[in-house]
């Protein structure tokens, strides 16, 4: 990083100012008595915060209310807390609390979009916005920032608290966020003069400066503040840099005691370079289309050695190092083959306006404009390993690589330890092409709220209580347009590229030096998503206020409207999508109960709703519902020593249901290709007997089932009085000659029969001998959908974009303790324990077959290990058939059998254990002024590849066996020191932390620990 930048002048230039003007001020001021003004109740009180121990929160009633008091699960992480453990992003700030995942692998059937797509081993985390967790289980695809709606993380330069409310709070904070909500608060101006400066440098060329000054302006009622951050950094993975500005101001105006206004602005802009993949997955497997990058889920990824041979036998001069073996020239946890040519340029804007109005002694009014702007340009690598790409530049590659013996080992990934099976492959190339794009989300949302709270009774024993209604509403608006880029040739959209190559893929040029393909914009898409939210929550106290009552009610009215999506240059123009508008009410309860002093149980039911803004419509063309949640939770909290012990410890149930899911191959009748009166009529390009593959000496069919069934088919087309035109007939047009079988005969139903039960027979799992590879493949049945003679149910199934429904659960517990047993001890303890299994795979609907002629060979019954039956009996997954081997063809008694019911599916650890303590010698003891601290975090090993695709069917794998792979337990152990000191009217500390101080560098599934890090912090507050 260079120190000259434009945005070091900035700083500097800033911090002149602030030096030679704030102190000067300061001391003019230093005798005025500054005006008291009261607290409305929708800022959060923070007289009895103390260190770590925050005792009052505003995210979970949208009020401030006693932690003690709230039946929720809330978490506080302080300013003081985010300084000490060296945070300098939101993300950062959260790594030390229980049940919130910073990095996934397997989303339960989620699909992402990351950088690097199916190359990148990060689940939903990955998301460029680097707002996304999990928490409870659940993504979070965006916090809050003041309450307000963002997808977009910010700098710790402007944050003043994060609060964290686990479940789910759709009654306040609308659609989404099932596993909580995190809401950080930001900054506002102080009373008084205070100007902080602060520069770090760290591993890794980390370098950072930041400026936070605040005071009156002009006016004792008049309050600025204007936080500041630059941070340059590089990565401890290869050619990876980012450098980010960041910038806040607010401006504060507290007219008499009873109007506050607050205006607010921020900007950043981040560029970050050498961003996509590492490696690529290799396939073990022939016929994985790079297009189906869920058929890679589960395979490892490309090592690149320095002898280029899958067989790992040295050639003359190889033995580089004279040790015998072969030695690797890039290191698989750092090596980056995509190269510096990626990237993710990110800018981003906050403007603010907020209003609070007492109205009346116990009458507040609470209202806030809020717009956003965030605005992403990535360029990215998208390809895989292809193996039988014909494409001649692929050829050329593969050519060379036979002659020179050259190929790479790939990896098949079972349980992740000794499952795992590995092949060497010398038929494969690397295809891809440059993909990117120039996305932007605009937001304009805005709030007003009603609070009224008022005493009652004072006085009498049995009757007084508090009484506070909180009415609002809530519009918010998302305008969305994106236009992907892609690299485009004339008569091939791909290059390629030597495997066995370590060299950069690079953007202006391919491997030989010649120039890469016209990268150019193909296609824009957008659309508006509007939410009108309604609510009202009620809260009350009694018995001395030992009895704490809340209970709200929502209504959200959300529409998705003007979608469309453009090809560009485009015979059809831009398309339009249609409309949908959907209404949800949802609900909260909950009661909490001070049994003894100090003491409180509480009780919590709550819901959470997702509005289907895409519109997703299932098998009949009928829009899908919300996916809503429905939670329970019940616990204890305690606030012992005026604070010194304090924590929660509940348990929690949290069912979603309706979440959109597609099973490509299910049925979707709407779609209206299958003519339901008409004979059911197959094309059988690959799976015809009369020119499948023969034995050379013994003239057999080699497939198992063609060979079974060769006396039905044989029967089937000596039939050709059967149907108008035989059972087995032949007919051209102008794609070419093809042979059709008409299943609606009797003689082509037998043979289809036939080869279905001899393939349920082989595929039934597990499979006959668990170490032999997959039974062999008969081929693809369902090949013509185009082609106007072919009448199957398979032509109407839902990869033309039809969606099932599935349901699924997240059941644990959790423990948040923070102590400070010294004045100058403060320790923080964080348990979380979740379970996560899918409850219900989904629903097909009714296909609406003619009695008699049923294709009862469609899609969704094909006895398969990957998708159909899915090595399930029939007599499971359809029950109700007329006979053995025969499926009940009222598709809609698809049972789910085997589709993941009862299982994880995620990588959500089931036991984490997350702690920080923190101590600072006294001030006459020989250490004075030096602070320590000390924390880690436990998890349990997660499970980083489960058996189902993020497009719905089974992983394929070379041993029969159900792939569930599990990475090893993690233990992480991070360090600070800090030394303070006072010097005339500034005060001035040192600052050291040192992350994962054990330098764990070993590999977690496809992710690597990143080892050593520390950074060191010098700042200067007067």
């Amino acid at each position: 990083m260079e120190t000259n930048s434009p945005h070091y002048k900035l700083l500097g230039l800033f911090l002149a100012t602030v030096l030679s003007t704030g102190s000067a001020i300061g001391q003019d001021d230093a005798g005025s008595n500054d005006p008291v003004f009261e607290l409305s109740p929708f800022e959060v009180e923070t007289s009895g915060d103390k260190g770590y121990y925050a005792s009052n929160a505003i995210s979970g009633s949208r009020i401030s209310v006693p932690i003690q008091d709230m039946p929720l699960t809330i978490e506080v992480v302080t300013s003081e807390f985010i300084e000490d453990t060296g945070a300098t992003d939101l993300r950062d700030s959260l790594k030390y609390s229980a049940g919130i995942l910073l990095q996934s692998q397997n989303d339960a059937y989620g699909s992402t979009s990351n950088v690097g797509q199916i190359n990148n081993p990060e689940g939903a985390t990955g998301n460029k916005s680097d707002s996304s967790f999990k928490i409870r289980g659940f993504v979070l695809e965006n916090t809050l920032r003041n309450g307000f709606r963002r997808q977009h993380a910010t700098d710790t330069i402007n944050i003043d608290r994060i609060e964290v409310v686990r479940g789910p709070s759709a009654l306040l904070y609308g659609v989404g966020n099932f596993g909580g909500v995190v809401n950080y608060v930001t900054k506002t101006p102080l009373p008084e003069f205070q100007q902080n400066f602060s520069i770090g440098v760290g591993s890794d060329s980390f370098q950072r400066a930041s400026i936070d000054s605040t005071g009156p302006l002009f006016l004792e009622n008049l309050g600025y503040r204007l936080s500041m951050a630059i941070e340059d950094r590089e990565s401890w993975t290869d050619i990876n840099t980012e450098d980010h500005f960041f910038i806040a101001p607010v401006l504060q105006w507290r007219i008499f005691d009873r109007i506050k206004l607050t205006l607010d602005y921020e900007y950043g802009k981040a560029d970050e370079n050498g961003v996509s993949f590492r490696s690529v997955r290799t396939p073990s497997l022939e016929g994985v289309n790079i297009f189906q990058s869920d058929r890679l889920e589960t395979f490892g990824f490309l090592e690149f050695s320095e002898d280029k041979n899958a067989n790992q036998v040295l050639d003359p001069g190889e033995d580089l190092n004279d040790n015998g073996q072969i030695d690797f020239t890039r290191d698989p946890r750092t090596f980056r083959w995509s190269g510096p040519d990626t990237f993710i340029d990110t800018e981003s804007q906050n403007a603010n306006f907020s209003v609070e109005v007492k109205i009346l002694d116990n009458l507040y009014y609470n209202g806030g404009l809020n717009y956003s702007r965030v605005n992403f340009v990535t360029r990215d690598v998208f390809g895989g390993i292809s193996r039988g790409s014909g494409a001649d530049a692929a050829q050329v590659i593969l050519d060379d690589m036979q002659a020179n013996g050259r190929g790479f080992l790939a990896r098949q990934v079972i349980d992740g330890k000794n499952s795992d099976t590995v092949v060497p492959v010398y038929d494969g190339v690397f295809q891809y092409n440059w993909v990117g794009s120039d996305e932007q989300i605009d937001w304009l949302q805005h709030r007003h709220e009603l609070n009224f709270s008022d005493r009652i009774f004072e006085g009498n024993k049995w009757l007084e209580s508090e009484h506070n209604i909180l009415l609002g509403y809530s519009f918010e608006s998302q305008d969305y347009e994106n236009t992907a880029y892609r690299s485009n040739g004339a008569t091939d959209d791909f290059m390629y590229k030597d495997p066995t190559d370590e060299s950069y893929i690079r953007f202006d040029t391919i491997w030989d030096g010649s120039p890469s393909l016209p990268y150019e914009p193909l296609r824009i898409d957008g659309n508006t998503a509007e939410n009108v939210g309604m609510y009202g929550v009620y809260s009350g106290r009694f018995f001395d206020d030992r009895l704490f009552l809340v209970a709200g009610i929502r209504e959200d009215t959300t529409q998705s409207k003007d979608g469309f999506g453009e090809v560009i240059g485009s015979r059809q123009g831009r398309q339009f999508f249609e409309d949908s508008e959907v209404k949800k009410q949802t609900s909260q309860f909950g009661i909490s109960v001070e049994v003894i002093e100090g003491f409180t149980l509480f009780a919590l039911q709550s819901e959470g709703v997702e509005p289907n803004f895409g519109g997703e419509r299932d098998g009949n063309g009928i829009a899908l519902d919300s996916t809503v949640a429905d939670a329970t939770e019940y616990g204890f909290k305690f606030n012992l020593f005026d604070g010194r012990i304090a924590g929660t410890i509940s348990k929690f149930n949290i069912q979603r249901e309706g979440l959109p899911f597609r099973y490509w191959w299910a049925p979707a009748p709407v779609h209206g290709q299958f003519r339901p009166s008409d004979d059911i009529i197959y094309r059988l390009d690959g799976v015809n007997p009369d020119i499948a593959n023969r034995d050379p000496d013994t003239g057999e069919i080699i497939n198992p089932y063609q060979r079974a069934t060769e006396a039905e088919w044989l029967a089937a087309k000596a039939a050709t009085g059967s149907g108008p035109k035989g059972a087995v007939y032949t007919q051209s047009n102008d794609d070419g000659t093809f042979t059709y079988l008409n299943a609606s005969t009797p003689e082509g139903a037998a043979w289809l029969d036939a080869i279905f039960r001899e393939l349920q027979d082989a595929f039934l799992l597990p499979l006959d001998d668990p170490n032999k590879d997959l039974d062999p493949w008969l081929g693809f049945l369902y090949e013509g959908l185009d082609d106007e003679e072919v009448n199957t149910a398979s032509e109407d199934r839902s990869d033309q974009g039809y969606y099932q429904s599935i349901s699924d659960e997240s059941d644990g517990w959790e423990a948040q303790i923070i102590m400070s047993p010294l004045e100058n001890l403060q320790i923080i303890l964080n348990y979380s324990h979740v379970e996560r299994q899918v409850i219900d795979p989904g629903a097909f609907v009714q296909t609406p077959f003619v009695e008699g002629n049923e294709d009862r060979w469609a899609t969704w019954f094909f006895p398969n290990a990957n998708w159909g039956l899915g090595g399930a009996p029939v007599e499971l997954v359809y029950p109700g058939g007329d006979g053995p081997y025969l499926p009940n063809t009222d598709t809609s008694s698809w049972t789910g059998v085997g589709w993941g019911k009862g299982e994880s599916l995620d990588d959500t650890p089931e036991d984490v254990v997350s702690w920080w303590a923190h101590y600072t010698f006294l001030e006459d003891s020989l250490f004075s002024g030096l602070e320590i601290g000390f924390g880690g975090q436990w998890e349990s090993e997660r499970e980083y590849a489960s058996a189902f695709t993020s497009a719905g069917q089974k992983k394929q794998n070379e041993t029969g066996t159900t792939i569930k792979a599990v990475t090893d337990a993690r233990l992480t152990l991070n360090a600070m020191a800090k030394y303070s000191w006072v010097r005339d009217s500034y005060d001035a500390f040192l600052q050291l932390n040192v992350d994962n101080f054990l330098d764990d560098q070993d590999q977690y599934g496809y992710i690597w620990a990143p080892g050593i890090s520390w950074k060191i912090n010098f700042g200067v507050t007067f």
